[in-house]
């Protein structure tokens, strides 16, 4: 194992509330662990501030927390506002409303539902549960691994296979595993996350339906679909018709992403209402839900409009820093999100030291002795800033 930081050790040491880099550090003998430096430039002063907000790092490009550029929506801000002349009373039955429309989307019913303050929580639930009895959590390497750091800090042992050779989940490979003539009644859970981070790579749907449909009636499959909605609309994959049919498919959603709310936090699992129940005991769920965070995730989610919109920048940006790269020489990995990953030809600390002392924050990470950088896609201005940033750096 490395002894490089998870998302919540690097936020207890740096004092941000809204990072998270998606590392991964499991890995089977074939893979080699990949590694990442703390992120530069970022101290614990500003915590304890009299106005934090001053103290707060000034990044001329923030890149490295796939954060949305743009912020929420007018609507969802007009809603927070509002919602704060209630800001004084829990959230109880309001939850309903959103249920009913992810529900309606998902081709589920509100029971099918379980909200959250982001999905952390829900990840951070089903790694405490799953860890049970020092199983076997099967995945791939490398990916986003907040459950799985987890998972083995409860007992847990995370077996992740290695990526096919354009950096996808080798669901083959896995179900190869879970069907080995010996059988595997030690895996307590198949963890994927798609679109996956840190690579951006999706499954074809059908393979992962197909894969779905075979294995989980053997052992729960957790799907992370932190990134669903960089999809476009009529290419999403719809796999709520999954739990609908029964199976013990678990996808955790978050409205991080796409809606910019990061910071607000909310989220949502989608599962059999037996095992809603059961991670239920492992968080807060909805009771940690403000009541000004669901309001204005409710008119977020109705904003199809502002979606839309920050799904086309972020496209717009993401073409138009893929193809000045490649034009560099650089192989680019396609990306289905809101980030990419390409491998670069210098050490990764100095990179990424280099291009914080220009005010630009990114990730890195080694992977098979590959140095790689991950850029979160921002504005088209922020990634005006990165391109010309990486020139200076790599000469």
């Amino acid at each position: 194992m490395s002894s490089q930081l998870n998302r919540r050790d690097w936020l207890r040491a740096s004092g941000l509330l809204t990072a998270g880099f998606g590392l991964s550090r499991f890995t089977s003998a074939e893979a080699a662990t990949p590694t990442a430096p703390l992120v530069s430039g970022f101290t614990n002063e500003f915590a304890f501030a009299d106005d934090p907000f001053d103290k707060m790092p000034k990044l001329r490009a923030r890149l490295f927390a796939n954060e949305n550029p743009l912020g929420i929506s007018a609507n969802a801000k007009a809603a927070l506002i509002k919602a704060t002349e209630v800001s004084n009373r829990y959230a109880w039955t309001e939850f309903g409303q959103l249920k009913t429309m992810i529900a309606a989307d998902d081709m589920v019913k509100p029971e099918n539902i379980m909200l959250s303050p982001g999905s952390s929580d829900v990840l951070m639930a089903a790694a405490d549960y799953f860890a049970k009895g020092e199983g076997t959590i099967l995945t791939s390497a490398m990916t986003y691994d907040d459950l799985l750091q987890r998972a083995t800090k409860f007992g847990a042992k995370v077996e992740a296979l290695p990526m096919t050779k354009d950096y996808k989940y080798d669901l083959a490979a896995i179900k190869a595993r879970l069907t080995a003539s010996a059988g595997r009644p030690d895996v307590k859970l198949v963890y994927i996350v798609n679109p996956n981070n840190p690579t951006g790579t999706i499954l074809p749907t059908a393979e992962l339906e197909a894969f779905c449909r075979e294995v989980a009636p053997k052992v729960p499959v957790f799907i992370d679909e932190a990134y669903i909605d960089f999809y476009e609309p009529a290419d999403r994959p719809k796999l709520g018709k999954l739990v609908a049919e029964g199976l013990n498919v678990i996808l955790a959603r978050t409205f991080s992403k796409i809606h910019g709310f990061a910071g607000l936090r909310l989220g949502y699992a989608i599962a059999q209402p037996d095992m809603l129940k059961t991670l239920h005991a492992y968080t807060n769920a909805e009771f940690a839900v403000s009541i000004t965070t669901l309001m204005a995730g409710i008119a977020s989610y109705k904003d199809t409009d502002w979606q839309n919109h920050c799904r086309a920048e972020n496209a717009k940006a993401r073409d138009y820093t893929t193809k000045t790269l490649t034009d560099m020489g650089y192989e680019v990995i396609p990306t289905h999100a809101n980030f990419m990953l390409f491998p670069i030809r210098m050490k990764t600390k100095t990179f990424e030291g280099q291009m914080f002392a220009q005010g630009i924050g990114i990730q890195t990470r080694d992977f098979n002795g590959q140095p790689y950088c991950r850029v979160s896609i921002g504005t088209m201005d922020e990634m005006a800033i990165f391109v010309d940033g990486f020139k200076k750096v790599v000469g």
